[in-house]
């Protein structure tokens, strides 16, 4: 039988990775910023073309919202940046996690099975699996 496993995936920061990873995130903040700019050109656009006073409350509502949430992943990434200059080299990220098929047997210990797998990178090359870590929740 088989059976789908959560698998961490994990960086070792280099100075390459530590390159690429600063211009992901400007990038991200560069797309976020311009979005920001578009919601407010799109929202004055709406105001002129209708001007119920309750169709603009519910606009400005909603655009309020998008607003924030952009904001708020702007401030993550200004965080992250931050801690990114902190860290040493050599230090291990968490990327996230994918799915494995992890074949099952009958004997097989349950608890080794249900240990955590994780898969190291090192500048875009898989560097080293680990089991029997901790299994971690996203």
């Amino acid at each position: 039988m088989e059976i789908i496993k959560k698998v961490v995936v994990k960086q070792i920061l280099t100075e390459d990775s530590r390159t690429k990873l600063k211009e992901q995130f400007l990038s991200r903040q560069y797309q976020l910023t311009k979005e920001l700019k578009q919601l407010e050109f799109v929202l004055h656009k709406k105001m002129k073309e209708n001007t119920d006073p309750n169709y603009q409350k519910s606009l400005k509502e909603s655009f309020n919202k998008e607003v924030a949430k952009r904001k708020e992943r702007i401030r993550q990434l200004e965080l992250k940046l931050g801690q990114l200059d902190e860290l040493e080299i050599g230090a291990e990220l968490r990327e996230g996690t994918i799915q494995m098929i992890e074949k099952v047997e009958e004997g097989d210990n349950w608890e080794d099975i249900l240990k955590g797998t994780e898969i190291v990178i090192k500048d875009g090359i898989v560097h080293e699996l680990r089991d029997g870590g901790g299994m971690e929740d996203e």
